[in-house]
């Protein structure tokens, strides 16, 4: 049966394994604070911090920056990344923090494995100032190219992975007092592919089909959402 030890063990080997390498490169982050329209001076809350990468770039763009991970191995190695943010090992269903402190509170494929998932919502919405924006990525149980491989889910099905449709991500959010702004494909796992990576023609084909598919895909058959937020006015 799954529980809170196993799940930190498993992050635990991935980041002493791969450090820096765990996720996302720097580069990949840039968009989400774009999604924010951050205001300098706030604060924000990176809700399974990882590597610091998220942390590090906003507090280049003037944000007081904090970060939360279950992994004390992925909290080393963000805290090297990001040492001006304050980051601590923390389980994003627990918050270590008082009500209504972030203006601004991200959470890059986490939420999906937490063990309780609306608890976790209902902590995110207790630290969050009434007009706080969110940042929320989330897998879809309906991507493409896990329905034409029979497969669903990542490498973290091993240890922890809700996966679910646009709709019910939708209304899982509506349910637990969250407001849709936006929805956005995330699309950096088309753009990291590069097309002439290899010579051979026939990868080079196939990666062009590839970011063609990526190009015209509905939001429904997407990869990852990226669900930007707010608190539910009633």
């Amino acid at each position: 049966m799954i529980n809170e030890e196993k799940i930190k063990i498993w992050y635990n080997r991935r980041h002493s394994s791969l450090g820096q390498k765990s996720w996302r490169p720097f580069k990949a982050y840039h968009n989400f604070l774009d999604y924010l329209n951050i205001k300098s001076g706030g604060k924000l809350l990176d809700i399974g911090s990882g590597t610091g990468f998220l942390l590090k770039l906003a507090n280049r763009n003037g944000l007081r920056t904090y970060g939360v991970d279950i992994s004390i191995e992925g909290v080393k190695i963000a805290k090297n990344t990001s040492p001006d943010s304050i980051i601590i090992v923390n389980s994003g269903e627990n918050l270590a923090f008082l009500d209504n402190t972030f203006d601004y509170i991200t959470c890059i494929g986490v939420l999906e494995h937490f063990i309780d998932i609306e608890n976790g919502i209902a902590e995110i919405l207790r630290v969050a100032k009434d007009n706080a924006i969110f940042c929320i990525v989330v897998p879809n149980i309906n991507y493409f190219f896990w329905k034409i491989k029979g497969k669903k889910g990542t490498i973290q099905q091993d240890i922890n992975e809700h996966l679910f449709s646009l709709e019910q991500w939708e209304n899982l959010f509506a349910k637990n007092g969250l407001k849709i702004s936006e929805i956005h494909q995330d699309k950096w796992f088309m753009i990291k592919d590069k097309i002439f990576s290899s010579l051979n023609p026939i990868k080079i084909t196939k990666k062009i089909i590839y970011k063609l598919i990526w190009l015209f895909m509905p939001l429904k058959n997407t990869y990852q959402f990226i669900f930007i937020l707010r608190k539910n006015d009633n």
